[in-house]
């Protein structure tokens, strides 16, 4: 398996593909824009991306999968989440002046779920406090955690749907997952072992 990193949109959302080697299909996590840059990557690389994968709603996160929809893609989010398709409210492109062009999903997920891809296995972790349906994704040692965490913080509790105590339950699911490494929606690169005992958000469930 090959891991490719974007940065997409107008808020630099990371975007992460990952490719079967052995047939070259690949996931995309989190497609925030730029379509036409990452149909241009799956032409550089040889790889062709036939699903995609949500961890939210937000506009910065969904905003360039309808051309992968329209082209045939499958794609999956949570169910509490699935609103913010046709919400400009609830996904934040009313308040930040972009369009979110509709689609559809495949399966509406909860967590819990395992999805198989040819040769990936994804483990899907309900992880909601950035938005209501928030998910992470695990793939072998990898978790692509959305706005959940970030390298020495982690995501906005101020938009509809978040909220500052479940995301500390969802902080606290994945510090235990120990020696993962965290793949965050903005920003660099981290693990679990560093967050677990470094990041800020423990200032607000280690003394409730």
């Amino acid at each position: 398996m090959k891991l490719f990193k974007y940065e997409l949109g107008d808020l630099s959302v990371n975007c992460y593909v990952l490719v079967d080697e052995k047939t070259g299909d690949a996931i995309a996590i989190d497609i925030g824009g730029d379509a036409g840059f990452l149909m241009l990557e799956e032409l550089k690389h040889g790889y062709k991306i036939k699903n995609v994968l949500l961890t939210h709603c937000h506009f910065d996160h969904i905003g360039g999968v309808y051309k992968f929809f329209e082209r045939g893609a499958n794609v999956y989010m949570s169910k509490i989440d699935e609103r913010g398709i046709l919400d400009s409210k609830y996904n934040l492109s009313a308040v930040f002046g972009d369009e979110v062009k509709p689609f559809k999903l495949k399966t509406a997920l909860s967590g819990g779920e395992t999805l198989k891809f040819g040769n990936i296995s994804v483990e899907v972790i309900s992880t909601p406090g950035h938005s209501e349906g928030g998910l992470t994704y695990k793939v072998e040692d990898m978790l692509f955690c959305g706005d959940t965490l970030f390298s020495g913080s982690f995501g906005r509790v101020d938009f509809p749907g978040g909220d500052i105590k479940t995301l500390c339950d969802s902080a606290k699911k994945l510090f235990k997952y120990k020696g993962c490494t965290l793949y965050s929606g903005h920003g660099d690169t981290t693990t679990v072992d560093i967050e677990s005992v470094s990041n800020p958000i423990k200032h607000y469930y280690d003394n409730d």
